[in-house]
């Protein structure tokens, strides 16, 4: 059997994102525009949960992380200190945010406890 067959059972497809019906009905777009702002959580992660590396007794010693941008969220306890956003890559294990200064990594979550920096 072929991978295109397609069963009389099967759902089809949904319409792609301002499509218009055939049944006349507005179809709703995939990604609806949020009228408030979106609320997240620092949460303050260990970096051995993060991103490969081995312990010593000065601290945690990992390879250089490599981060992508300044995000809007500022490190808790870095007056005025912007985050920095690392992806997953290679030694780094998953998606984090990161201070600079005080090198504390993190993770965004949003009201109902889930990180918005995973797919």
């Amino acid at each position: 059997m072929s991978i295109a067959t397609r069963h009389p059972d099967v759902r089809p497809s949904p319409l792609p994102p301002f499509a218009v019906s055939t049944t006349g009905e507005r179809a709703r777009p995939r990604y609806e525009q949020r009228t408030a702002p979106l609320l997240l959580k620092l949460v303050e992660l260990d970096p051995r949960e993060v991103i490969d590396g081995i312990m010593t007794p000065d601290g945690y010693l990992a390879a250089d992380v490599v981060p992508i941008g300044p995000m809007r969220e500022a490190c808790p306890h870095c007056d005025g200190v912007a985050l920095q956003l690392v992806l997953r890559h290679r030694h780094v294990k998953r998606s984090h945010l990161v201070c600079r200064v005080c090198t504390r990594v993190y993770d965004a979550v949003n009201e109902s406890g889930r990180s918005v920096l995973t797919l």
